[in-house]
Parts: C-alpha cells; structure tokens; sequence
C-alpha cells in the first residue's frame, strides 16, 4: 500500500462523527447544560431584543440573582466594574445581624462614623479619631452557623490606604452592631482578671492583587442563593365595628349601638411580617469612577474587550427602565398564546354545548358537569402552556448551540466557574 494512502486511512480512522444540534440538545438538556447557555424564565423565552435599524436579534433574560444563566453573568459584570474601581483595602465586618435589614443598617452606622472622624472627649480629646473618607462595596454572606453569628459584610474600600483596627474599626463596629438602646445585649466575661465587654470583630488586609476582588464577587452569587431575606415587624391601625355575639352559639354577631343609634367603633392594632426590602450588595455613590449604568453599558457594548458573553452585549437591564431613545425595541411572540385563548374558547363551547343537548333536567348535576368540563378545560390549557414552554426552551437551545457552532456566541471561563459554583451551592442548600 503507498504511503500517502497509508496515511489517509489512518486519519479517517482518527475522525469522529459530529453531533447534530438535536443530538447536541438533548445531551445538554440531559446533563444539565443548559442552564449555562440560555435563561429558562418564562418571560425571557417568549421575548428578544431586535435593533431598530440592523434588525440585529439580541436573546432577553430575566437578570435575576437566582438565575443559574444571568446570576454568574451579573456577577462576572460586577467583578469587572468593580476591578475598575481600583480598591485598595478589603475589609471583613463580623456578626452583622440576623436579618438583612439589621445588617444594613449597622453597615450604614459604621461607614458614616468612620467618614464623620470624632473630636474626642474633654479638654485633652480622649477618643479622638480622624475622619476616613471612604467609599465601599459591600456584599452580604451568611456564616456557615447563622444561628450563632448572623450574616457577616465583605466590603471593597478605596479612598484611603490604611484604617486602624484597634483604634478604630473595632470599636466602630461594635458601636454600630449594637447602638445606644442594644448595649445590654453585650455578654460581659472575665479576661486577666477583669470584665470584659463583648465586642464584634473583623479583619482588614491591603489588597495586592485582584484575588480579594474574585472573593468578594463570588458572594453575590452564594448571598442571594439560599434567599433568607429576614422579615420585619409593621404596625397597622384599623378602625371596626364592637361586635356583640347573639345568643349561646358563638357564631353569629351583630355591630354594637350606642344610645344615639351610632356604631361604636374602636381601633385595633395588628403586627404584620413583611420581607425586608434591604439589599444584600451595597456601594457608595463615588465608589466607582463613574456612572454604573454608563459603565455598564459601555462593557455590554463590548468596548475595550470587557466583555466576553458572547449574546449579552447591548441587552437592557430593566423593561421600565428603557430609554426613549435606545436603538433596541423589546419584541415577543404571541402566535402561540392566542391559539390557545382560541383553543380554549372553542373547547369550553363544545363540552358546555355538549352538557346542553343532552338535556338533564336536574339543574344541581348540570351545574356539576358543567364545572367538570370547565375544570377539564383549564388543565388542558395549562398543559398545552407547558408544552408550549418546552418548545420555546428546545428553539432557544437550538438557536444558541448553532451561534456557538458558526463562531458568534462564546463562553467565558470566568462564567462557566462562577456557574459550576452557583450549581454546587444550590445543591447543598437544597
């Protein structure tokens, strides 16, 4: 045999089939994959962004912490902006609280006492400390034992280049953590002989290298995947009736009368639990160097090389947020819900005509089957909406894997870490 066929045969013996995208769909939907390629949210599959005047398509997303697709691209977007802002200390704030709304509000003590500075007590200035102009970027983190400790901050602080622990952090913290009406909370214990007050901790380094700033960004995601938000208590006032009971039953009641023929009244007062509306990643406003929005839109643009998302570039952040005169224009399918309103109105006047011809003289039955029928309807609705969703899901998948094929949509390894890690938490809260 010459050489030169000796040597294709061993190349076509070397050569593999390649998967097809239905193949290359249903590995991904198998193992998992697909979460990292598209957002599944019911509202994203069913809307895209297509430019005004190239008619170019952008895929939308839901932009949700929660989600395993836009959750490690929000997070690798945050890591950028803050790496712009150059930090230059990375602070960490223990036993923040056990809710996020005392979190934040302990963290906003500290950094205005820290900014403000003290004159000190009396003619020889006893607890004088100089103001640190500083502005941060926090992100809130549960402690592996919350029942013990709480949440604790990890801030990202620029505007200054050294703060003093002892002197000034500690007892600032502690300050915060506890106020004026909360220091008979603090545990009291004997150190070298002599009580000792309980003080909340930290720890402060300098940051020499970008690492500090991959911690930090890594929370956003592990902060909001176990979603304990932390409630508060609200008081509602409410004027009602006095009601009076009639006779021995307990069930019936009537609203009591004063002499003039009035309803007597009286406010009652109700504790209500609400779920806090605190957030978990705080800045200061000149944190970074410039608007957020700007500089987020300048990384979606793609502009100098920030942005490795492959199909998020000029996607917007928020609906009601859309500028006036953004290029983009927020498209949406609809051919296929209003074949189901057509479905369903149609079905409903078959099975309730049905119920009419067979002329059952007992209006009890009538009104059950027709309640049965109407009920019988709106599952198959809800399972022609289900399919309808599987579809969607299948023709975005196709349509990223065939980007991702021809070159036009890439992965970065910085997302696919911060996915597998998000994944893998999720897991062990679940």
């Amino acid at each position: 045999m010459p050489m030169e066929n000796e040597v294709a045969l061993k190349q076509d013996r070397r050569l593999w089939r390649v998967p097809t995208l239905e193949e290359q769909a249903d590995t991904a939907e198998k193992h998992g994959v697909d979460t990292l390629l598209y957002c599944r949210d019911r509202w994203a599959v069913r809307h895209w962004w297509v430019h005004k005047e190239t008619g170019e398509k952008q895929r939308a997303r839901c932009n949700r912490w929660e989600c395993t697709y836009c959750g490690p691209r929000k997070v690798d977007l945050w890591r950028q902006l803050v790496k712009q802002a150059e930090p230059t200390l990375f602070l960490t704030l223990t036993k923040a609280g056990k809710t996020v709304e005392e979190a934040a509000r302990a963290l906003t003590t500290f950094v205005q006492a820290l900014r403000r500075g003290s004159k000190g007590r009396g003619p020889n200035r006893v607890g004088a400390r100089p103001a640190y102009p500083v502005e941060y970027f926090a992100v809130l983190e549960e402690h592996a034992n919350f029942q013990e400790n709480g949440f604790h901050w990890h801030l990202l602080i620029k505007g200054v280049d050294h703060i003093p622990y002892d002197e000034v952090i500690v007892p600032l913290w502690t300050s915060a953590v506890f106020g004026k009406d909360r220091q008979h909370l603090r545990k009291v214990y004997e150190k070298d002989g002599e009580e000792v007050r309980e003080e909340r901790y930290g720890w402060v380094e300098r940051i020499r290298n970008q690492r500090a700033i991959g911690y930090v960004t890594k929370y956003l995601t592990k902060a909001v995947g176990t979603g304990r938000r932390g409630v508060k208590q609200v008081k509602h006032k409410q004027l009602q009736a006095v009601l009076d009971p009639i006779g021995d039953g307990g069930y019936e009641y009537r609203a009591r009368v004063d002499e003039q023929g009035d309803v007597v009244t009286e406010i009652t007062e109700h504790v209500k639990e609400v779920v806090s509306k605190a957030h978990r990643v705080r800045y200061s406003r000149q944190f970074f160097p410039e608007s957020v929005a700007e500089m987020r839109k300048r990384l979606f643009a793609g502009l100098e090389g920030a942005s490795e998302q492959g199909d998020d570039k000029p996607i917007e952040e928020n609906v009601e947020q859309e500028e006036e005169g953004s290029p983009w224009q927020l498209m949406e399918m609809q051919e296929e819900e209003v074949n189901i309103e057509i479905y369903e109105q149609q079905r409903s006047m078959q099975l309730l005509s049905e119920i009419d011809e067979a002329g059952e003289d007992d209006l009890v039955k009538v009104d059950q089957l027709k309640r049965e029928a109407l009920a019988t309807v709106s599952e198959e609705v809800r399972e022609l909406k289900r399919d309808v969703y599987r579809q969607r899901k299948r023709r975005r998948l196709l349509e990223v894997l065939e980007d991702m094929n021809e070159g036009r949509c890439f992965l970065s390894r910085r997302v696919i870490n911060i996915w597998c890690y998000q994944r893998q938490y999720a897991r062990r809260a679940a």
